[in-house]
């Protein structure tokens, strides 16, 4: 294995570049780290019509689609690889599809970073990640949670372990539009539709609420997934009466963040939520579930509101509250972009990637 190097090649891989957390902030460090003087590009396994793959593209970051029958695809992954010295995988998904080569790359810096807290116990990912060990240098996590639920799960107790928080780049004060002041509540979702994110408590909150209030409330939906159906469904069901928008997926921030007043975050487990982050820079405030870095974002009275996870009529008061006192917001979403400035940084989060990936492995 690579013992020590101060790079200036870096791979990143990831399973996709749809509109998810992990997808945009792989793009976001790719442009420090290239401001660092670093050479990057990034390998995807998704489509070449994926909306990041653009994004990335008109930042003047290389984009390599790798597509085809399973052993062509490695094939080709492996002539990717064998120009770079450093190879950062970004989901678990990538990490198995490349389990394979990764034997043929022991001449290389090695770093798997766990986005989520998902603690992948199948016996399928027990293996992969049984396997996949061998060949690792440096696992980093973006939450203390997401640390300690994998090593239970998985072990590598010999494997270098690090926390590594999120940033993000900040946007100008320009970008940002005020809260209207209307009368009205607009309520975003930010993120996949699948069931660990529960979104469908965010609805089941709002058909809670008295008709007269829920008729001022707006649920704006950003993201796709299979939960989708089901979503759409309860609101045709139960919200006739509600505005209830899916925008599907969307890759400009700023034309997400500026159609709301309020985040909610309604997942079952959480890493360090970059659309938590995002929507405190855009001066969104944030109600979130207490699991994962949930808590260490969204401070109670601070900068959001914090429920239990499918506790909607918890979520219904804190909806009921932000309609009744719209000037909060206004305050919580100062506080939170202070927050972001403050600790949050994406030039303090790439100096500590560059820490891992010039320290020495310890792959076993």
């Amino acid at each position: 294995m690579v013992n020590n190097l101060a790079t200036k090649s870096i791979c990143h891989v990831v399973s996709s570049l749809l509109v998810g957390g992990a997808e945009r902030f792989v793009i976001d460090l790719c442009v420090e780290q290239r401001a660092q003087g670093m050479q990057v590009e990034i390998i995807s396994f998704g489509q070449p019509d994926d909306p990041l793959v653009a994004v990335a593209k008109a930042l003047g970051i290389k984009v390599i689609v790798i597509k085809g029958i399973k052993g062509l695809m490695q094939f080709r992954l492996w002539r990717a690889f064998r120009a770079q010295p450093l190879i950062h995988f970004h989901s678990p998904a990538a990490l198995k599809t490349a389990l394979p080569i990764l034997p043929f790359c022991l001449d290389r810096k090695i770093v798997y970073t766990r986005h989520g807290a998902d603690p992948l116990a199948s016996a399928s990912w027990r293996k992969v990640h049984q396997f996949a060990r061998r060949y690792i240098d440096n696992i980093c996590f973006v939450s203390l949670e997401g640390q300690q639920v994998f090593h239970q799960q998985h072990g590598w107790e010999h494997v270098a372990s690090a926390v590594i928080d999120n940033g993000i780049a900040m946007p100008e004060e320009r970008e940002i539009v005020p809260h209207p002041q209307d009368g009205r509540l607009r309520v975003g979702s930010v993120g996949r539709m699948v069931a660990l994110k529960h979104q469908i408590s965010l609805l089941k909150a709002v058909a809670l609420l008295p008709m007269p209030l829920a008729q001022k409330i707006e649920v704006h939906f950003f993201g796709s997934g299979d939960q989708l159906p089901l979503l759409q469904q309860f609101s045709q069901q139960n919200l006739q009466h509600c505005e209830v928008v899916f925008h599907g997926l969307v890759s400009e921030r700023a034309e997400i963040y500026n159609r709301f007043e309020l985040l909610v975050v309604t997942s079952e487990t959480e890493g360090m939520s970059l659309a938590i982050m995002e929507a405190m820079a855009y001066k969104r405030a944030v109600a979130a579930t207490k699991v994962g870095g949930n808590p260490l974002l969204v401070e109670q009275g601070q900068t959001g509101f914090l429920f239990d996870y499918d506790d909607s009529q918890a979520l219904a008061a804190v909806l009921e509250q932000a309609l009744a006192k719209p000037e909060q917001l206004i305050a919580l979403g100062e506080q939170g972009r202070q927050r972001i400035l403050k600790q949050f940084s994406l030039h303090r989060t790439q100096q500590q990637y560059q820490a891992v990936y010039d320290e020495r492995g310890s792959s076993v």
